[in-house]
């Protein structure tokens, strides 16, 4: 069994580097726009989490009770079916079927892989490894992702579908690398995770401050990620009927982005040692605030700095939440735990979706989403004082 969970953490990193092939990332806006039009583009979007809501919950109880490895396999499936969905399909319906799928995907995705990893580390009896190696394995992850949107960017030059085709693949090589994983266990999970039994872990003060953090993060670090295609095209003086330059240098943006975030995982564990993970969490929150309040000023070139900070906060909270959950969770509870706690936030991000997709105008949707980061920075910075590391 020693040998398998080695080979779990060796495959394991493949898996997050495969998953960072994200091809489509910075020309999937563009693609939905240039089919639809800004308003619809949002629906699409917001379709998305309303259906990561929907899965999430359930993927983490079906993960805690079925097991890590098959409900990692379903998410390399669904995302197969996803791409090649997009690639097939031009009408509305077909692509908001696909963004149910790509959503599945994400959900049976999120929290089981890093729960795959703890869980694999714990038995070899090196838990203590963990946030060490997650902040390798967001590194590679990051890497891979400013490559695959470089490459994106220019593909999308050509076609806008064509990123999808080539996620296509990536997708297929992710479902090859989840078959040769082996369950942690040995066996499939057969504990129920009940879910009043997950909600009971909202008693520790610090993982029911962690998994309101998540609320606000999820809503405000989507708002900025999301709003940089548009953003970026009215800073090239482009037109949304007429897309030119975009796509790579939305690609070329979001390599550096990408590579500004692989650096900051890299220091996760020695800044926690140094200033506290309160700290941390308090600090990663204050960046989409700086960079929305920025873009929702002024539209200039003189901005890009700023939104190249973005990925900074997922990077971060990636390997501080596992870290700071799974030691104080239960095994037959981690992954329904880690799905909870991004659920309400993917609710809330999606309901303002269909909000602020009736705006229509790109000035003051920024407008609201800076709003919002304020408000949520401002709700962690004062929570803070009521939890301590400890």
């Amino acid at each position: 069994m020693s040998a398998a969970m080695e080979q779990n953490l060796v495959r394991y990193r493949h898996l997050q580097r495969v998953t960072g092939a994200m091809f489509w990332l910075p020309t999937w806006f563009l693609f939905f726009i240039d089919r639809f039009g800004l308003g619809d583009a949002i629906r699409l979007q917001a379709i998305y989490y309303l259906a990561v809501v929907a899965f999430e919950v359930p993927s983490g109880w079906f993960s805690d009770r079925i097991g890590r490895v098959i409900t990692l396999r379903l998410a390399a499936l669904w995302w197969v079916f996803a791409f090649t969905m997009f690639v097939v399909f031009d009408g509305f319906a077909g692509i908001a079927a696909a963004q149910v799928l790509l959503a599945m995907g994400f959900a049976f995705s999120s929290g089981t892989d890093v729960t795959l990893h703890y869980d694999s580390l714990e038995s070899l009896g090196r838990t203590e490894e963990f946030e060490e190696r997650e902040s390798r394995v967001r590194r590679d992850h990051l890497i891979v992702t400013a490559a695959a949107t470089v490459t994106g960017g220019a593909l999308g030059l050509i076609d806008l579908q064509l990123p999808y085709a080539v996620a296509l693949v990536a997708a297929l090589a992710q479902l090859g690398v989840t078959l040769r994983l082996v369950e942690p266990s040995g066996e499939p999970h057969t504990a129920p995770g009940d879910l009043l039994q997950v909600l009971g872990y909202l008693r520790v003060r610090i993982l029911a401050w962690v998994a309101a953090y998540v609320l606000g993060e999820v809503v405000t670090i989507h708002l900025s990620s999301e709003l940089v295609a548009p953003y970026l095209v009215g800073v090239l003086g482009e037109g949304f009927d007429q897309i030119d330059r975009a796509p790579l240098a939305i690609g070329l943006l979001s390599a550096f982005i990408a590579l500004v975030a692989a650096a900051a995982v890299s220091g996760v564990a020695p800044m926690r040692r140094q200033f506290g993970v309160i700290v941390l969490f308090v600090a990663a929150a204050a960046i989409p605030a700086v960079t929305l309040t920025a873009m929702a000023l002024a539209t200039s070139v003189l901005v890009l700095p700023l939104i190249m900070l973005r990925s900074v906060q997922t990077a971060v909270v990636s390997v501080l939440v596992p870290a700071t959950v799974a030691p104080r969770v239960d095994r037959r509870h981690r992954a329904t735990f880690l799905s909870m706690t991004s659920l309400m936030g993917r609710l809330g991000y999606g309901s303002l979706l269909l909000v602020i997709g009736g705006v229509g105008d790109l000035g003051e949707t920024l407008e609201w989403a800076a709003a919002v980061a304020i408000a949520v920075f401002i709700g962690v910075a004062v929570s803070s004082r009521f939890v301590s590391d400890d």
